[in-house]
């Protein structure tokens, strides 16, 4: 489900999987062998899904975001702008990327705003955080 997520924030904005926005962790290296850019987004899934014994057909997903930049306004600026993005949307269908794998976010929730981690890190980036919680349904259950 991540790699779809991964997909709809590609297709609602600039960041592009594997030029700039990475899934499940940052690589050293991307596949054309250079390095990934400084001002990046990653996708990160923290931890297993809520479920509701009540409600077989729900999961709460909870997928962190994290980016950074030279500096701490650009750092900033991409948190924020996801985060406007991202918090507060409603039914929202996730590309198909796998035959008979069809996801709809019925809340897509953040935790908090984004926060600053690393201000800077130890190789001068800044980073910032933000934590969400994808409601998630299966429709054909």
């Amino acid at each position: 489900m991540i790699q779809e997520f991964a997909q709809w924030i590609e297709n609602i904005t600039a960041w592009k999987i594997g030029e700039n926005l990475f899934i499940g962790e940052l690589p050293i290296k991307r596949h054309d062998k250079t390095e990934p850019p400084t001002r990046c987004v990653c996708l990160f899934e923290d931890g297993p899904s809520t479920v509701d014994g009540q409600q077989p057909d729900r999961s709460d997903k909870e997928i962190q975001i994290w980016n950074r930049a030279d500096d701490y306004w650009t750092a900033r600026e991409d948190a924020f702008a996801l985060y406007r993005r991202l918090h507060g949307k409603e039914n929202i269908w996730l590309p198909v990327l796998t035959s008979g794998e069809d996801y709809l976010i019925m809340v897509l929730d953040a935790v908090a705003e984004p926060a600053p981690i690393a201000k800077p890190n130890a190789k001068g980036k800044y980073e910032f955080s933000t934590n969400y919680i994808l409601r998630i349904e299966d429709p054909y259950a």
